[in-house]
This record gives C-alpha cells, sequence and structure tokens, in this order.
C-alpha cells in the first residue's frame, strides 16, 4: 500500500526532517521482507526456534483502520447516550515461539500534532502481558480517548519496544512511519493519557483476542 501524506516534525535542537508513509513502507520492507505492507520499521531480535522472545509482525498507527467508535453496550438504565466519538487505537501484531512465555514488556511511544498551533505532544505508556501461549496471531493495542485527540491533535508517529523479563535491551522494535528519531528527541511528555486496552471500554469487546493484561 503506498501513501503520499508527508509528515514534518520539529525537534527541539535538531533541524527539521521530513519523510512519507510510503518512503518508510520500502525502507520497512528492505529490512524486512516479511513485514510487507506494513508500514512500520520492525527490527526483531535474531530468534531461534524455541526460544523466548518475540516478532513483530504489524503495526499500524496511523491510516483509517487506527481510528474506532466508542463501543455501545445494551443496558437497562434510562439513560441517553451520547453519540459515539473517535478513538486512536494503536495496534501491533506479534508472535511467540515457545509454549508458554510468562510476560512480556509493550513500552509504546505515541507522538500527536496539533493541527493549529503544530504542537507535538508525546504519550508513553507500558504494557505487560502475561501467561502469553506459542502463537502467531497475538495483538497488543493501546488507545487516545476522543477529548485527547481534540485537545492535543492526531497521531503523526507511534513506535513500540517489547522486553523480555530480565533483560536490558528490546527482543523487538517497530515504529511508523519509520524514523527511530522520535524515540530520543525532546518533546512535551505526558503520562497517563496513553492508555492500555483495560482503561478503555474496549476491554470488554473481543476479549479472547487479547492477552491477558498484568494489573500493576
Amino acid at each position: 500500500m503506498k501513501m503520499t501524506v508527508g509528515l514534518s516534525i520539529l525537534l527541539v535542537s535538531v533541524p527539521v526532517f521530513l519523510f512519507s508513509v510510503s518512503r518508510a513502507d520500502a525502507q520497512a520492507r528492505r529490512a524486512t521482507p516479511r513485514t510487507a505492507r506494513t508500514g512500520s520499521s520492525v527490527q526483531p531480535a535474531a530468534k531461534a526456534a524455541g526460544k523466548e522472545g518475540a516478532v513483530i509482525r504489524k503495526m499500524e498507527s496511523t491510516g483509517p483502520n487506527t481510528r474506532v467508535k466508542t463501543p455501545k453496550f445494551n443496558n437497562d438504565a434510562n439513560e441517553p447516550q451520547a453519540k459515539a466519538e473517535n478513538w486512536a487505537r494503536i495496534s501491533v501484531q506479534y508472535e511467540t515461539d515457545v509454549e508458554w512465555t510468562d510476560a512480556l514488556e509493550f513500552r509504546y511511544m505515541v507522538l500527536v500534532k496539533h493541527p493549529k498551533t503544530s504542537a507535538f505532544s508525546m504519550f508513553p505508556v507500558a504494557v505487560t502481558y502475561i501467561d502469553i501461549p506459542k502463537g502467531k496471531r497475538h495483538t497488543s493495542t493501546v488507545f487516545l480517548r476522543p477529548n485527547t485527540l481534540k485537545r492535543y491533535g492526531n497521531v503523526e508517529w507511534a513506535g513500540v519496544k517489547i522486553y523480555l523479563k530480565g533483560k536490558d535491551a528490546p527482543v523487538a522494535v517497530a515504529q511508523m512511519p519509520n524514523d527511530p528519531r522520535p524515540w530520543t528527541a525532546k518533546f512535551t511528555t505526558k503520562a497517563g493519557v496513553l492508555l492500555n486496552r483495560d482503561q478503555t471500554p474496549f476491554a470488554q469487546v473481543a476479549i479472547d483476542n487479547y492477552e491477558t493484561i498484568k494489573p500493576k
């Protein structure tokens, strides 16, 4: 899939840089041929059969599939429901190769840009999944609320690093679009804004499609 949407990010103490989703997609395919059509850069660590770790197969942070409406639930309460609004959903599809993985920690960073002021904000969150069975169809998701998008702007970039217990280095890394510089650039950072699935109404939707999030 090719897109011609351009992205410009102004970094503090760093020159302006430009890149496009189509260029990121081409770079991702060259780096990891099995991740075609993701539009993201994926750098899984070397993975031998039967070894602990994770391989990222796809990441989505921008585009029509990342805008989802607030789910509706039927109830007997005599209370009118407001019109469903749009959330931003960042999703990562990954696989594991051992029978059971005790835990994997996903460390997300999501960058948004205000459409009027062009101000950037970075939202971090760490999510730990437990009791992960061997498989190729695991999915991790994090969300930004409708009011967050209205106040701070739309998603311009997102990245994730996956850590295995006791390991200092990530076992897999992905970012979309494909530019690693936002990981270390100086942006206004706001914790507690980017939400894991259990912190949203989506926690009750397709529950069996997702691994258990470790309570804090």
